[in-house]
């Protein structure tokens, strides 16, 4: 993502973490799914549940993890 690219993005972020709830829900909503991880199709032990995440909750997650990582980062909170 280009230093324009984030910027715009940033700034949508922005506005819907200041804005109403409605629109945070929107964006936060996820569809749970099974996947078939192998043996029988018939048991649940056989399937992998996973949620499908709305494009928009993953722009918004990166512009948050980014914003951290200014923090974070130089404090050293989070040691490797």
């Amino acid at each position: 993502m280009t230093d324009g690219e984030f910027q715009i993005v940033r700034m949508w972020v922005d506005e819907v973490l200041t804005e109403d709830t409605s629109r945070q829900r929107a964006t936060m909503n996820g569809t749970i799914s099974q996947l078939h991880k192998g043996g029988g199709t018939n048991k649940m032990s056989d399937q992998r549940p996973v949620v499908l995440l709305n494009s928009v909750y993953q722009l918004l997650n990166y512009v948050i993890n980014e914003r951290l990582k200014k923090f974070v980062e130089p404090a050293n909170i989070l040691v490797p």
